[in-house]
């Protein structure tokens, strides 16, 4: 997979994550002490999320199973305490995993509350349908790139492509891009596969063309090679209402991920990644 097909932000990442989980409810009362270990207690709540972690979300689990997961809880928690009594939660390595952990089911918690809040309605969705489908025919494209981190490299490579060096080899060359070996190759996508500017760019070509200009998106700079386009198929409504559904809920969690950052007071320096 391309560095260009991967544009799904974190909040789309964390709603996949967050509808995936567990259909235990936010909310639930408290729920009673199935065990204590060295007076460390094991919940009702703690064994149903083990288990349903563990069988992808069943809730028809035999007694019998469900007490060989009791056994296991019992287990986990016989080791933890063996840790923390060696000193192990003081590893900078450990300590940085269970907060990493932490955080990721707080923002999957938060991401759940946030989806089910307001339920997307059909209307929205048959709207979306029709915005996206409901016209022409869509178009896909085939077409090469070589990415690069520089908008002076990338017009470089331009000039070598107009004197009639050969797109693939400078392609293998220069990308920075998992598709440099295949040439560039990024095989068909939609337009809405592909980040705004790149897909703008190439809805602007003519197949054969390549880019006049380097194309800037956040992964760098794009030379482009348009090669050829097609007609899609148009899915019928039910093929597609899943996707739109999960659009529709990404663009609300990144719309208030960005109203987040905004108000964050958020101080950090880049440079010891370059």
């Amino acid at each position: 997979m391309t560095a260009i097909s991967r544009f799904q932000s974190l909040a789309a990442g964390l709603v996949l994550s967050a509808t995936a989980a567990t259909g235990i409810a936010m909310a639930q009362p408290e729920t009673n002490t199935l065990a204590e270990v060295n007076g460390e207690p094991v919940t009702e709540r703690e064994l149903d999320l083990l288990i349903s972690q563990q069988t992808q979300g069943r809730d028809d689990v035999p007694p019998a199973q469900r007490r060989q997961f009791l056994e296991e809880a019992i287990n986990l928690m016989l080791l933890s305490q063996a840790g923390e009594a060696q000193g192990l939660d003081d590893d900078p390595d450990l300590t940085a995993q269970l907060n990493n952990s932490r955080r990721t089911a707080m923002a999957q918690a938060f991401v759940r509350e946030l989806t089910t809040r307001e339920p997307v309605a059909e209307a929205t969705l048959r709207e979306r349908y029709e915005a996206e489908y409901g016209g022409e025919a869509p178009k896909e494209y085939r077409a090469r790139h070589i990415l690069v981190g520089e908008a002076e490299q990338a017009a470089g490579i331009i000039e070598q492509l107009n004197d009639g060096e050969a797109f693939e080899d400078l392609a293998r060359q220069y990308s920075q891009d998992g598709s440099a070996q295949n040439g560039g190759d990024l095989g068909w996508f939609a337009g809405s596969d592909m980040v705004e500017p790149f897909a703008d760019a190439v809805a602007g070509m003519a197949p054969g063309e390549v880019s006049a200009t380097p194309v800037e998106t956040r992964f760098g700079f794009h030379v482009i090679r348009l090669d050829d386009t097609r007609a899609a198929e148009v899915p019928g409504f039910e093929d597609v209402a899943g996707q739109l559904r999960m659009n529709v809920i990404n663009e609300r969690i990144q719309s208030q991920l960005d109203s987040l950052r905004g108000d964050a007071d958020i101080d950090y320096r880049a440079d010891w990644a370059e």
